[in-house]
């Protein structure tokens, strides 16, 4: 447990520099890219998740638009185009489902609140209210 605390004690510091960064660098409401970052790929609404992946869905039940990460491929959610959310056209702050379906603990970064929350292999949530839509960057350990 104190390994975990470490760890996300560091990875936190080093998330408050990069949001001080990216606050500075960036406009309010970043575009989405036009191509998708190395690693990421669309699923159709409400595609179940594939195998040794990590997906991430706009709604609640794994529905709405979605997107598939393979394990080790950081992802800046500003990144991938969201249609119709409630946080802005990306996925940032537009996420309520994942699901993770490889091997590898997915690190959510809530750069607002400099929050992480771990979701381990094997594992799927629907977020809570206090944490739907928050999450911004997904690291993995």
């Amino acid at each position: 447990m104190r390994r975990i605390t470490t760890t996300a004690a560091r990875l936190l510091t080093g998330l408050a520099v990069a949001a001080a960064v990216t606050a500075t660098a960036l406009p309010a409401q970043a575009a989405p890219r036009l191509a998708l970052p190395e690693g990421v790929f669309r699923l159709a609404d409400g595609q179940p998740c594939p195998w040794a992946t990590l997906c991430l869905y706009r709604d609640y039940n794994r529905s709405g638009p979605a997107y598939g990460v393979r394990a080790g491929y950081d992802v800046d959610l500003f990144d991938l185009p969201m249609p119709g959310g409630v946080g802005g056209p990306t996925a940032a702050n537009n996420v309520s489902s994942w699901v993770n379906r490889t091997g590898s603990t997915a690190v959510l970064v809530d750069l607002r609140r400099l929050r992480i929350r771990l979701l381990l292999p094997g594992r799927s949530i629907e977020e809570p209210p206090g944490d739907n839509d928050t999450v911004d960057f997904l690291r993995w350990r």
